[in-house]
């Protein structure tokens, strides 16, 4: 069963969180920054030190892990070696577990028993003194560890050159969500320097969309993702400026198009996916609802289907159809539109006004965080069993 070929996954280890691009969109400030940092190390094999700091899914990680495996690359290009060792600071979130972890780059056979933490280091230092070339460590989400009371490793880390023998030296990354300067020791800081703090921001719209697209193309078979799929990804991570979240989204979008066989990713796979992650639509909102709202979000639901989004002159004519379905007036013009900015302040909708090849300008509406067609079932299960009392608010 494992054997049938995909039709819209091209390398599904491409669309990991573990995944390295060989071109990390929308960062070469970052990379320009930690470039002129580390330029030291390169030029003269002194070592060098940064902190990176911003929110999750802001790329710090992939940034900082890009950045070493080029530098790695540069050197050994030009004649050199550098080692690079990345920690997980929220797995190895004590000085022993960090040491361990450093230790088995150099000998992964190393016991994680039977020895001390100065004795761990000594052994280190003699690996790397035998190696007589540059390491760079990157603990990545340091503040776990400096949380628990490790700030003497940092220190001695950051001071770990000044004993090496012959050409080797010892530079540090940093990682972390917040600053943490200030839970350093000043014997640290005055190795560190508040200056080699570099900000990572959220990712703008835009930013979002150029990181979808990007890793569609390596990822994708060709036209798996529409431009129309792209914006709506990007849309949906926006809130939060979270690239992680685009490329989860991404993920599960296009495993959930793998079973329908249509050799594309759909919106409704894209609003599965979304929903799926996070989602604003709650049974309470929609039970909230009375049943002349419930029929224009069902109309909306169904007009939408396998569509991004539709003009409100599409969605009245549906909304007209539910409505004699289940023996209700429709309402006005005027009242649906009441609706639904009542809706879209409820956060079941968004409204989008846009410009015509006519010239005229239509109001397109948008259900973000649900496939239209669950949203449809979960109304028309509320109508079915609630009955279809008139609401006195709307009665004109």
């Amino acid at each position: 069963m494992f054997d049938r070929a995909s039709s819209v996954v091209k390398n599904a280890e491409k669309l990991s969180f573990d995944y390295v691009p060989d071109t990390i969109v929308c960062r070469d400030e970052q990379q320009q920054a930690l470039e002129t940092l580390f330029r030291p190390l390169v030029s003269a094999g002194r070592p060098c030190t940064a902190f990176l700091t911003g929110g999750v899914g802001t790329g710090k990680t992939v940034t900082a892990k890009r950045f070493c495996a080029d530098m790695a690359r540069y050197l050994q290009q030009h004649g050199g070696a550098m080692d690079s060792i990345f920690v997980n600071c929220r797995i190895r979130n004590t000085e022993y577990g960090v040491i361990l972890e450093l230790l088995r780059h150099y000998d992964k056979g190393f016991p994680d028993r039977g020895f001390s933490a100065d004795e761990m280091l000594l052994s280190l230092k003699k690996h790397m003194e035998s190696g007589m070339h540059p390491a760079v460590i990157t603990l990545d989400e340091a503040d776990n560890l400096l949380k628990n009371n490790s700030r003497n490793l940092v220190y001695q880390l950051s001071r770990f050159s000044e004993e090496l023998k012959g050409t080797g030296s010892l530079s540090l990354i940093l990682i972390s969500q917040n600053p943490i300067a200030e839970m350093l020791d000043e014997a640290t800081m005055s190795t560190f320097k508040r200056a080699n703090a570099i900000r990572f921001n959220r990712y703008s719209r835009n930013e979002l969309r150029m990181i979808v697209v990007a890793r569609a193309q390596i990822a994708l078979e060709e036209g798996a993702l529409t431009s129309e799929g792209a914006d709506m990804i990007a849309d949906l991570a926006t809130e939060f400026g979270d690239a992680r979240f685009a490329i989860e989204i991404l993920e599960r979008a296009a495993n959930l198009a793998e079973t329908e066989n249509l050799g594309r990713i759909c919106p409704d796979d894209i609003r599965t996916a979304g929903s799926s992650i996070y989602s604003d639509v709650s049974e309470a909102k929609l039970e909230d609802l009375d049943t002349n709202r419930r029929l224009a979000l069902l109309a909306i639901s169904r007009a939408m289907r396998d569509k991004a989004s539709v003009s409100i002159t599409a969605a009245e004519k549906t909304y007209a159809v539910v409505c004699e379905e289940y023996s209700v007036p429709a309402r006005k013009h005027t009242q649906f539109w009441t609706y639904i900015q009542g809706m879209e302040r409820s956060g079941l909708l968004e409204t989008e006004v846009r410009s015509e090849t006519d010239g005229g300008r239509v109001t397109y509406i948008e259900i973000p965080n649900i496939p239209p067609r669950e949203l449809a079932k979960k109304l028309e299960y509320l109508i079915d069993t609630e009955g279809t009392a008139a609401d006195e608010r709307d009665l004109e």
